[in-house]
């Protein structure tokens, strides 16, 4: 049985309450607004995995830092999941949590072969020579050959 069977829905609306009285916005901002589980509820955004621990301190009356959660993030996006909640997965798409929702899709980009080609680059042993052009020696950094001038 995994620790968050024991929270229910009210828990975590009583949670997500908790975190908005306590400033948790601020909380993403200070880790960086970095969360690849966000719980979506009324436009707001929470930290899947904080809530849930905050959840579980409400039901048990112990409250679970995000790592403690079994199977971290994901475990706490299932168990939000199934209690009827939506979840925005960011992690990369290997990682994805079935039943969760990815970000939404980029706007399709243009198609290179109809775009202008970029320049190749060329590395500076690779560029041409100047070379003078009465002796036809290369030119130093200066542009002036040594042997003719």
């Amino acid at each position: 049985m995994s620790l968050l069977n024991s929270i229910d829905r009210d828990h975590v609306l009583t949670a997500m309450e908790t975190w908005d009285a306590a400033g948790g916005a601020n909380y993403m901002l200070v880790r960086g607004g970095v969360s690849t589980h966000v719980l979506l509820h009324h436009g707001k955004e929470y930290d899947a995995a904080a809530i849930a621990g905050i959840a579980h301190g409400l039901a048990t009356g112990r409250t679970l830092a995000p790592q403690d959660i079994p199977g971290g993030a994901a475990g706490a996006s299932k168990a939000l999941t199934r209690l009827g909640f939506d979840i925005r997965d960011d992690s990369p798409p290997t990682e994805r949590v079935p039943g969760t929702r990815a970000r939404a899709p980029r706007a399709p980009s243009s198609s290179r072969s109809t775009a202008t080609p970029r320049p190749k680059r060329v590395a500076a042993t690779d560029k041409p020579v100047d070379l003078c052009p009465r002796c036809f020696l290369a030119l130093p950094a200066t542009g002036i050959c040594d042997n003719c001038d």
